[in-house]
C-alpha cells in the first residue's frame, strides 16, 4: 500500500515536471506523416498525462528553428530527402539532446547509409520498444514485440528510434489503445530524461 502511494506521488511529480518542460514545445513532422494521427496522439497525451505539445508539419529545418522541435518524426523514408546541410543541423540537434523517430523504414540499406551520414561512429542497438518504453506512464503488454526497431544512444539517452516496416502513425490513426500508450511512453521517456 505504501509502495503504491509512493509510486503515485513520484508519477505526479514527474507529470508536473513534464507539463512544465513541455510548455510551448512542438513535435515536428517531416515527410508524408499523417497529421491527424499526430493530433490523435497529442490529444491522447493531453487527456492522459497533462503533457501539452503541439504539432508542426513540414517546416524546413535550419539552425535557428530546430531547437523549437525537441521531438522530430520523419515518416515513410522521407529522411532520404534531407539535404546534407539539414542532416548536419539534425546531427547537432541530436547530440544536444533532441529526439528523432523515423517511422516505417522500408529499406535497411538506405537507412544504414543515412545513419552513417547522420551519426557516424555511433552504433545502433536493436531494441524491443514494449520493454524499453514500459512502466513509464502505462504498463504495456504485447504478446510479441510490436515491431522491429533500432536506437542510437548518446549520453545514456535514446536520441534516435528507427521503426522498421511498421507505422506508429497508422496505428494512432486507428486509435489503437496499445500503440497510443506506447507513443505516450516514448514521448514521456524523452521529456523525463
Amino acid at each position: 500500500m505504501l509502495r503504491n502511494l509512493i509510486t503515485i506521488l513520484l508519477v505526479s511529480i514527474i507529470y508536473s515536471h513534464s507539463k512544465a518542460y513541455a510548455q510551448d514545445q512542438e513535435i515536428l513532422l517531416i515527410g508524408n506523416c499523417e497529421t491527424s494521427s499526430a493530433e490523435i496522439m497529442v490529444e491522447y497525451l493531453q487527456n492522459n498525462t497533462q503533457i501539452d505539445l503541439s504539432v508542426e508539419t513540414n517546416i524546413a529545418i535550419n539552425e535557428n528553428n530546430i531547437a523549437s522541435y525537441p521531438i522530430i518524426f520523419i515518416c515513410n523514408n522521407q529522411y532520404l530527402q534531407l539535404s546534407n546541410q539539414q542532416i548536419d543541423i539534425m546531427k547537432q540537434h541530436l547530440q544536444r539532446g533532441g529526439f528523432l523517430i523515423i517511422d516505417n523504414i522500408t529499406s535497411d540499406y538506405t537507412y544504414s547509409l543515412f545513419l552513417g551520414k547522420l551519426l557516424p561512429g555511433f552504433e545502433t542497438n536493436n531494441i524491443q520498444p514494449d520493454l524499453v518504453f514500459n512502466n513509464l506512464v502505462f504498463d504495456l503488454i504485447f504478446d510479441e514485440s510490436p515491431f522491429i526497431s533500432e536506437s542510437i544512444i548518446i549520453n545514456d539517452k535514446i536520441v534516435l528510434l528507427g521503426i522498421k516496416k511498421f507505422s506508429l502513425f497508422n496505428a494512432w490513426l486507428e486509435k489503437d489503445e496499445k500503440f497510443l500508450q506506447l507513443g505516450t511512453n516514448i514521448i514521456f521517456y524523452y521529456l523525463t530524461r
